[in-house]
Formats: structure tokens, C-alpha cells, sequence
């Protein structure tokens, strides 16, 4: 979902729980549970997953210009530029898949540990994003 999708979700919930008239049953404090979870999960998105996001970016950026030895340097050194410019997720995405793609069926033992290692940082960052929910839940503000 995108930002404001999130955020319209969590405004229909809270105004559906606001309706005045008829009893609040569990289904709409479950309802208002999930939006106050949805918040604080995107507060965190928002506030601190760009550095992590850009972090990751920058130093897949620098595995890629590195990368000589395999059957499409250039191409890649082309990926890596346009990764140190993306400050989005989708677009960091997509430039990611595209160098994984140009690695896939690259016999050379250059690009075998080049595409071990992108998975291995997607798993980072993975790990990171959930490390930093969970971060909010055990200290929520």
C-alpha cells in the first residue's frame, strides 16, 4: 500500500469507530487496535527506514560500479549510478531486481558471489526494517 493509502485506511477505521450511535463492539476496538498499530508502524517508515533504505542503496551502488569480472559490467555500472540518485523504495527495488536479473544466469564466479551477496543485503535490510517496528512496539512514544 502507499502512504496515503495507509493513512486513508486508518482515517476510515478511527471515523467508523467514531459514528455516534450503537455499542462499540470487539470487531470495532479490533478495528481501531489495527489503525493504531498501522500508525505507529508507518510513523517508523516515515521517520526512520529512509536512512536504512539509503544506506543500503549506497552500498549496493558501490558493489555494482565494483563489479568487473562478470559478463555485463557496464550495464551494471549503469545500475549503480542510477541507484546513488533513487530515493525511493520502489525505485531502489527495481534497479536492485535489474541487476539481479543481469547476474542471474551469469556462469562467471564474479557474478555467483556478486548476486550471493545482493540477496544477503536485501536480507539486511529486511531484518533492519523489522528490527525498527519492533523497536516501536517495545517503546512506543
Amino acid at each position: 500500500m502507499t502512504t496515503s493509502e495507509v493513512v486513508s485506511a486508518i482515517g476510515r477505521a478511527a471515523r467508523h469507530a467514531a459514528r455516534p450511535g450503537g455499542e462499540h463492539s470487539e470487531f470495532s476496538r479490533g478495528q481501531l487496535m489495527s489503525a493504531f498499530s498501522a500508525s505507529r508502524h508507518l510513523s517508523v517508515e516515515l521517520s526512520r527506514f529512509p536512512v536504512e533504505l539509503e544506506a543500503f542503496a549506497a552500498s549496493v551502488a558501490g558493489e555494482l560500479a565494483q563489479a568487473r569480472r562478470v559478463s555485463r559490467p557496464d550495464d551494471l555500472a549503469a545500475i549503480a549510478a542510477e541507484l546513488t540518485n533513487a530515493c525511493d523504495a520502489p525505485r531502489i527495488g527495481n534497479l536492485v531486481a535489474a541487476a539481479l536479473e543481469l547476474v542471474r544466469d551469469d556462469p562467471a564466479p564474479a557474478a555467483v558471489s556478486l548476486r550471493a551477496s545482493l540477496l544477503r543485503s536485501l536480507r539486511g535490510l529486511s531484518d533492519r526494517e523489522v528490527e525498527l517496528l519492533a523497536e516501536a512496539i517495545e517503546r512506543p512514544r
